[in-house]
Formats: structure tokens, C-alpha cells, sequence
């Protein structure tokens, strides 16, 4: 009985993990290296980091300004560093090296430091010994720099204090950096001759404040920044802070900042896992407390025993560090064929409530995105055992698309298609939009054209083929189109007209195919529609009146549309433009209906003739106003069209929430949905816009979504999700946040 409760809670934990944000609280974790010495403790960290090395570095354990430098060289061999006395080598160090099987050792300091007696034991073993000594500790330093090779920056620490060596030891061997000690008033020609090598350093790094190292010892060095200063710890804290972004803080070492040789033998290991280390005490300083509080760390590192670090220090260390409070699963979406790499890092809830970023270990490397669909992977937070979900859209992509033949009585009545029909390669059919080469086929003459197009992800060219027909009309340009206006008992009896009458150029009339957008609702038992013509640049409006819904003739005088002005026979007339909003610009370029083009328009005049508020459900169909404008284009051909002003938008809400709230959220069930698919389109009737209307009251409107990214998103996956929605005469994206409950 115990066995299959047991297995239900167990099943009933992993589903929770699979399909939801789930909670956790990551326990810190610590690591005590505890030598009877610093000798055996050099050797535990050693035996922590290394099964075996070719290599090793040897130091001297009792003075530290040699060594200071010797990280980076460990870290280019990957050898640990161990510790030992002048004259004899330690055991401890001696039992490690015939552990790790060493082939090459390398000695810091000259024979007053590690005495030829220990290189000739060492060479007895068979072991190749590289001595890295000069006559000062500058001179060794730079010798150490020499075996890293070339390098774009340096660091500069005081040569008679080890802590701010310390502090960036581990930093500068993750990033391959050499360590050159100066003193405080005074640079060693040496090392000025050797820094003459970074008159292009991408950086030199300064540690400590003008205590440590004065402005005049770096005078005249290029690209100097400054890091760490203060007191010890701040110091510390300083220089770790100016590397975070290229440190891990999942794990960290923890060390005294009252002698050298613990932290010393860490510097090796620290660089393994990118962590740094800090320094404590009792009572440990606020820079050290503010540092662990302010991250996720799952795992401490304890340099040397309780005469080192006490074990108060190292239970405090444990208790300041944010916890992962909660884990939010994570979507990527991609195109079939794309190349796709996990995320390195993602944001988690810490404890605190903050936002941390965290490294994630994924269970593969490498995923084949050849074929569409949803894959899932998981993987753990750097450092623990805490499991993320990914989901993986990919996205089809078209593999077949039709060419295209139509008919045209000439080019001017023409408008290639923006999309055409894909299949794609998971089996679906949808529009895909095409961008057109038109080449050198500009001509107007009957004949056939050909057009190639572009569409995104398809190899192949979509061909367009276009007939030109001559029925004795194709040197003519429609001219205008006057709006229609129609009276009827009932709707139903009532269907639109596949064909309009356009005015030519030449004043002649000709019917013409229109397409007629959705219905509008002008007023009660009123309805308007709107209609495109190929190759003419405005719109084509009807009105219909339904007298057996109580339609009346709202005497609108766009409809019919006014007649040529018989004053201006000149004038081309361009109908009426696309609205603008109020403050927005009038339009810069008109459509030439002589060839079909875009071209630039100067306006020289513009003439309210309408400034009746006209009220509608859409935003974009309301008016403010609306004004005749009176302009030239090239060739300096007069031109005149008409533009309704749009009110303009005060801010976005949901629904009729006519507050002013700068974000947007929108509540959905997540049991109203089977498959856990959701459509953002549904979600579009949801935003209005706030306006001021006619008697200068606020009043909610609708809007039309251009765009939702992602239009779709999978609600079995999180609580809350954050979608783009472009929206039509609003000047920047905004984020609709969707919480599913």
C-alpha cells in the first residue's frame, strides 16, 4: 500500500514539473577544504579538482608575492596549484604530485623561493621542471605573462599586499590575463618596459584605489579603468562586481582575507566554474552580506578550517543568498530548417521576489529542426538538481506554390497580389506575403507580362503570369469613382454589385470589377461598405439605406460622391486618401494614375469641408473631421484628394475600461480551450482604444490588430504570457500580458 502511495505522489510531482511553473527552494550547499595545514588544504582542493594533470604548479607556501601572478599560467595548462616550503618539498604536496601522474611541473620564484634542491627531486621523477623566477617578483610576474601568450588586457595589483592580488587572480586566469604587481608610488622599469606592449590594450585594470596604486604609477597608460578600493572587503566586492557579467555565481569560494595560501590554491580551481572569490569574517563586512544577498547561490566553497574561516562565517555565508523561489517554463519559436541553440541562461523568481538570471545545463546540445513541430527538452539549473521544461515551436515552411496566371485590360487596372497560397510542409495551405521583381516589365502595351516573387524560406521564384488585353481601353487611366448610394425595403434583398462605373481620362465611362471590404454599420438601419478597384489609388464607397430597419438618408455628401469641378478641369482628382490621426502628417507620396507608381506630393493647401464628429464602433472609421487638400506632383500636374482625421488615441484598455492603464492585461480559461492551442485573433475585439468624443468625453473604441506575435501560443504551458500586438494607427507595439486561469 505504501509502495503505490508512494508512486502516486511521485507521479503527481512530475506531472506538476511538466506542466506548470512549479515551486522550488534551492538549499545552499557547502564544501569545507579543512587541511591540518595550508599544505593538505592546497591538496583537498586539488584532489576536488583534478583526477589526474600532466601538469602542476608549485609555489611557495610561507611568501606570497611570487605566486600572486601564477593563477592564469595554471589555468592555460590546467594544472592546480600546490604549496610548498623553501627548502623541502611538503609530503602533501610530494603525494600529489605522484597522484596526479605530473609530467611537467612548473616552479615560481627563483631558488631563494623553491630551492634547487625540490627541482632536482622533481627531476629525479622523471618530471620535465620549468623554473618562472627573475630576479624580483616583477621579473617573475612578467616571465609568467610570457608563457600565457598574447593578451588584450592586464591587470595591475599592489606587490605588497596579496588581497587585491587575490581578489582578481581567479577572474584574470578565466580570461587568460596576466597579473603584473607594481608598488604604490612607484612603477619598476621592467614592467614599464613590458607594458609598453599595451599602447592598444582593449583594457588595463587598476585594483584597489590610489592607496594601493597612485595615479602617477599609471600615468600615461591607455585604456585605465580602475576596480575594487576601500577597505579589504569592499575592495574584494568591487572587483568581483566589475566581472559579473562574465562570472557564475552559482557557485562561490569563500575565503580569509588574513593570509593568502587557502585562497591561493583555490585561484586554480575557482576558474573551472568561471566563480570568484570572496572574502569573510566575523563579523562579516555589509559588502559581503549586500553581494550574497543579491544572488542565487547554490553552492559554497570553504577555504581552509575554522581558524581560517569559522564556522559561524560559513553559516551566515549560507543563509544570505536568494533562493529560486519559482521556475518558469520556456517557449522558443523558430523556422523550419533554422539553426537552434538552448538558451544559456533564463530568468527566475528569487525569494525576494527579484528577477535572477541563472545558468541551465540541457540534456542535448544539438536539435534537428528539419521537420515542423513542437519538441520538448529539459534540462536543470546550473548547480542543482532543479528541472526546466523547454518547448520548441518549429514553425512549417512553403514547399509548393503555384504559379499564377491573370487577365488585365491593362497594367494601370492591375495590383499584383501582396500574398499568394503555399502549401506548407505540414500538410496546410495558407497565404504567404511575396515581394515582386518587376524587372523590365513596365510597359502598358496589350501582350504578357511575366513577374517573378520572392516569399521567405521557399527556394524557388514564384512566377506571375499577366495578360494585357486590347479592348480599346488600355492608353485610359480611371479617372474617379463616384460613391454609390442605394435605398431597399429589406437586406436581405439587397446584394452587392460585382461591377462599378469608372470615369476615364478621357471622360468616357467603362464598368469596372470592385472588391468590397466588410460592412460597416453608419447608423441605425444604415450600412456603408467599402471597395478597392485594380489600378485605381482610392476607395470606392456605397451606402445602403434599409427603410424596413428604420434607415434614413443621413445626407452625407460623400455619397454620391461630389462631381468634377468643372473649374479645374486640369486637376487630377486622387479621391480620397487613407485617414490620418489627428497630429499626424498628411501623406508625403500619392499614387500616380497615370502610372500606377508612388510619387512625392507637395500640398499647398488644405480646406475643411466636413467637421462633423462621425461616430462608429472602429476607431479607424471614426471622424473628427475632413479636409480637401490641394498639391502638385511631378511634373507639376495639379492634384487634389480628400482625408478624414481620425481622434486621436489617449491610451489603450481592455474592453470598456476607460482609465488611463499603461499595460494591458487580459484574463482567458484555460479549460475553455481543448488542445491547450490559443488564438490571439480572439483576443482583438478585447482592445480599445480611449478617445475624446463629440461632446468631448472619453469613450472607449474599437481596434484593429495588424499583427499578434506570437499570433498563436500554447496556455498548457505557463499562467501568464506576454504577446506584441501591433495596432493600426498607433505608433509602437504594445505588450498585452494574458493570464490563463
Amino acid at each position: 500500500m505504501k509502495s503505490k502511495r508512494l508512486t502516486f505522489i511521485v507521479a503527481v510531482l512530475v506531472a506538476g514539473l511538466c506542466f506548470s511553473a512549479f515551486k522550488v527552494k534551492a538549499e545552499t550547499i557547502t564544501t569545507r577544504y579543512n587541511g591540518i595545514d595550508r599544505y593538505e588544504t592546497a591538496a583537498k582542493v586539488c584532489q576536488d579538482g583534478w583526477k589526474s594533470s600532466q601538469n602542476v604548479v608549485i609555489v611557495n607556501g610561507e611568501n606570497f608575492p611570487d605566486a600572486l601572478a601564477a593563477a592564469p599560467l595554471a589555468k592555460k595548462n590546467d594544472a592546480p596549484i600546490l604549496l610548498t616550503s623553501k627548502d623541502v618539498l611538503n609530503p602533501y604536496t610530494s603525494v600529489e604530485i605522484n597522484r596526479l601522474g605530473v609530467k611537467n611541473a612548473f616552479i615560481i620564484g627563483g631558488r631563494g623561493v623553491v630551492s634547487q634542491a625540490i627541482e632536482d627531486s622533481l627531476k629525479s621523477r622523471g618530471i620535465k621542471v620549468t623554473r618562472l623566477g627573475g630576479v624580483d617578483r616583477y621579473d617573475t610576474a612578467i616571465q609568467i605573462a610570457g608563457k600565457l601568450g598574447k593578451s588584450n588586457e592586464v591587470a595591475l595589483i599592489n606587490s605588497n599586499d596579496f588581497r587585491d592580488g587575490m581578489s582578481i587572480s581567479a577572474i584574470a586566469a578565466a580570461k587568460g590575463m596576466p597579473v603584473i604587481p607594481v608598488d604604490t608610488y612607484s612603477m619598476p622599469a621592467s614592467v614599464s618596459k613590458y607594458l609598453q606592449g599595451y599602447k592598444k590594450a582593449d583594457q588595463i585594470y587598476v585594483v584597489g584605489g590610489q592607496d594601493k596604486i597612485s595615479d602617477s604609477v599609471i600615468s600615461g597608460l591607455p585604456n585605465i579603468k580602475r576596480i575594487g578600493g576601500g577597505d579589504i572587503y569592499s575592495s574584494n566586492i568591487g572587483v568581483v562586481n566589475a566581472f559579473l557579467g562574465e562570472l557564475k555565481t552559482d557557485t562561490i569560494y569563500i575565503s580569509s582575507a588574513k593570509d593568502f595560501p587557502d585562497s591561493l590554491g583555490a585561484s586554480a580551481l575557482a576558474p573551472k566554474t568561471t566563480s570568484p572569490i570572496i572574502f569573510v569574517d566575523s563579523p562579516m563586512s555589509y559588502a559581503t552580506q549586500n553581494f550574497l544577498k543579491s544572488h542565487i547561490v547554490n553552492n559554497i566553497k570553504v577555504l581552509g578550517g575554522p581558524g581560517a574561516v569559522s564556522y559561524e562565517s560559513e553559516q551566515i555565508a549560507k543563509s544570505l543568498p536568494s533562493a529560486i523561489a519559482s521556475i518558469d517554463n520556456i517557449t522558443d519559436t523558430i523556422v523550419q530548417n533554422e539553426k537552434y541553440t538552448p538558451r544559456p541562461t533564463m530568468i527566475v523568481t528569487a525569494s525576494d521576489g527579484s528577477k535572477k538570471e541563472v545558468n541551465v545545463d540541457w540534456n542535448l546540445t544539438k536539435i534537428n529542426t528539419s521537420k515542423p513541430g513542437i519538441y520538448t527538452f529539459t534540462g536543470t539549473i546550473h548547480g542543482t538538481d532543479k528541472t526546466v521544461l523547454a518547448t520548441l515551436r518549429v514553425k512549417p515552411i512553403p514547399y509548393k506554390i503555384d504559379d499564377l496566371t491573370k487577365t488585365a485590360v491593362s497594367r494601370q487596372f492591375f495590383n499584383v497580389p501582396s500574398t499568394v497560397e503555399a502549401q506548407m510542409t505540414d500538410g496546410t495551405k495558407t497565404q504567404v506575403p511575396v515581394t515582386w521583381d518587376y524587372g523590365t516589365q513596365s510597359g502598358n502595351k496589350p501582350g504578357v507580362y511575366v513577374f517573378y516573387g520572392t516569399v521567405d524560406n521557399y527556394s524557388k521564384k514564384v512566377k506571375l503570369t499577366l495578360t494585357v488585353t486590347d479592348n480599346g481601353t488600355s492608353s485610359k487611366v480611371i479617372k474617379t469613382i463616384n460613391n454609390i448610394k442605394k435605398t431597399v425595403a429589406t437586406k436581405s434583398n439587397f446584394t452587392l454589385p460585382s461591377t462599378v462605373t469608372a470615369i476615364m481620362t478621357d471622360n468616357s465611362t467603362q464598368s469596372v470589377p470592385v472588391t468590397w471590404g466588410t460592412e460597416n454599420k453608419y447608423a441605425t438601419g444604415v450600412y456603408t461598405y467599402e471597395g478597392t478597384v485594380s489600378g485605381y489609388s482610392g476607395k470606392v464607397g456605397l451606402m445602403l439605406i434599409v427603410t424596413g430597419e428604420g434607415g434614413q438618408d443621413p445626407n452625407d455628401p460623400n455619397y454620391p460622391d461630389n462631381p468634377p469641378d468643372p473649374s479645374n478641369p486640369d486637376t487630377i482628382d486622387l479621391g480620397e486618401l487613407a485617414a490620418i490621426m489627428q497630429n499626424e502628417s498628411y501623406p508625403t507620396t500619392v499614387k500616380d494614375p497615370t502610372t500606377g507608381k508612388q510619387v512625392a506630393v507637395t500640398w499647398t493647401e488644405a480646406v475643411s469641408i466636413d467637421s462633423t464628429f462621425v461616430d462608429s464602433t472602429y476607431i479607424d472609421d471614426c471622424r473628427v473631421a475632413k479636409f480637401t487638400l490641394n498639391g502638385a506632383i511631378s511634373g507639376n500636374r495639379k492634384v487634389k484628394a480628400t482625408i478624414g482625421i481620425i481622434p486621436k488615441i489617449i491610451t489603450l484598455n481592455v474592453d470598456n475600461n476607460t482609465g488611463n492603464v499603461p499595460a494591458i492585461a487580459i484574463t482567458v480559461k484555460r479549460s475553455d480551450y481543448s488542445g491547450g492551442t490559443f488564438n490571439m485573433d480572439e483576443l482583438s475585439n478585447r482592445i480599445c482604444a480611449v478617445i475624446n468624443n463629440a461632446d468631448g468625453n472619453r469613450e472607449a473604441k474599437k481596434v484593429h490588430v495588424l499583427l499578434w506575435n506570437p499570433p498563436v501560443i500554447d496556455i498548457s504551458d505557463s499562467n501568464t504570457y506576454h504577446v506584441t500586438a501591433t495596432i493600426s494607427h498607433y505608433s509602437t507595439p504594445i505588450t498585452v500580458t494574458i493570464k490563463v486561469q
